[in-house]
């Protein structure tokens, strides 16, 4: 009977937690896609914009990048327009986008944009100061820029405080996450044993 009771519990248990690691990866599967994906159509906003302006050819290129403090493993927006010197869009442009710290780089290629708009989404995996580069190529011209983005330091979690805020004092998605799971893993194990206690 005692081995039948832990049967259960370990049952439940194992259920439980199954349940919630599907959530979780739906979640995951929902939210972060793929990190070398790039997108089209992103009009430029935001109070940190950069600006590199090409005087020679007439073009400039906008960049900001959202949240204004990125968070470390997390995705940050990069968003990029590319633009006469009036604020016309230039039309039909191919971009690359490289982002290092020094140390290592990832790529963006073959971006294509109708209307000089476009944004890539990148996971920065340390803190520090972060190059972002581009190459656009219109119709007449090849024009590289650099800008930079700070991704400020982040405490890591620990025994005082597991569930560190974010550097703009929020949660992120995935501190929520396992915050959900730390408080109900354990108040359902407890309802099971309650159960199997009852029935027994």
């Amino acid at each position: 009977m005692i081995l039948r009771e832990l049967y259960l519990l370990f049952y439940y248990s194992c259920f439980s937690l199954f349940l919630w690691m599907c959530i979780v990866i739906s979640l995951t599967i929902l939210s972060f896609v793929d990190n070398n994906q790039f997108y089209v159509f992103a009009h430029i906003n935001g109070s940190k914009i950069q600006e590199l302006a090409d005087n020679n050819n007439g073009i400039k290129i906008l960049f900001t990048y959202e949240p204004e403090k990125p968070i470390i493993d997390t995705f940050t927006k990069l968003s990029f327009s590319v633009q006469d010197l009036e604020g016309n869009h230039i039309k039909n442009v191919k971009a690359s986008v490289t982002v290092t710290n020094g140390q290592r780089l990832f790529k963006f290629q073959n971006i294509t944009s109708i209307n000089g708009d476009f944004y890539v989404e990148y996971i920065f995996p340390d803190d520090g100061t972060h190059q972002v580069i581009t190459r656009i190529d219109t119709k007449t011209t090849i024009i590289p820029a650099s800008f930079s983005v700070f991704v400020p330091h982040q405490s890591p979690p620990n025994i005082l405080n597991p569930f560190p805020l974010s550097p703009d004092g929020k949660y992120s998605l995935d501190i929520i996450v396992s915050i959900i799971l730390a408080i109900t893993i354990p108040i359902v194990a407890v309802i099971s044993l309650i159960i199997i206690i009852k029935k027994h």
